[in-house]
């Protein structure tokens, strides 16, 4: 079961409204981590805030969906899991590109923002050598 805590992604989606990126930082360990959590998975230590992200990193896994997780999302997309130059890892949509087709693996890229059913959603698109 998955508890929810009210609040503790506000931060993180008004940051996004304002198309930049955060990710949760350990003040006592250091780590970086992402989903938002309660405690740092790392040290266990709740002294955490979110600090910016300069949004470049690579692709570590991608994929086509062709189901749609819910209305609003056209098909198919691709998703992909990228991990961030400052040691973090997100799933996110994966957009533009040459001929819209998978990037390879360890291909360089940045985040962008797209906007689904007026609400403004970080992706990543492949960054210009």
């Amino acid at each position: 079961m998955t508890t929810t805590v009210p609040g503790l992604t506000d931060l993180f989606w008004e940051a996004v409204g304002r198309r930049e990126l955060v990710r949760p930082v350990c003040a006592d360990c250091g780590r970086n981590f992402f989903t938002p959590q309660i405690a740092c998975p790392a040290c266990l230590s709740e002294n955490w805030s979110y600090q910016p992200s300069d949004g470049r990193g690579r692709v570590y896994s991608a994929t086509v969906v062709h189901k749609p997780p819910s209305p609003g999302f056209a098909v198919p997309f691709r998703l992909g899991i990228v991990d961030l130059d400052e040691g973090w890892s997100m799933l996110t949509e994966l957009v533009g590109g040459p001929g819209e087709r998978l990037p390879e693996l360890d291909t360089p890229v940045r985040v962008t923002w797209i906007e689904r059913d007026g609400r403004v959603l970080p992706a990543f698109t492949e960054d210009a050598p």
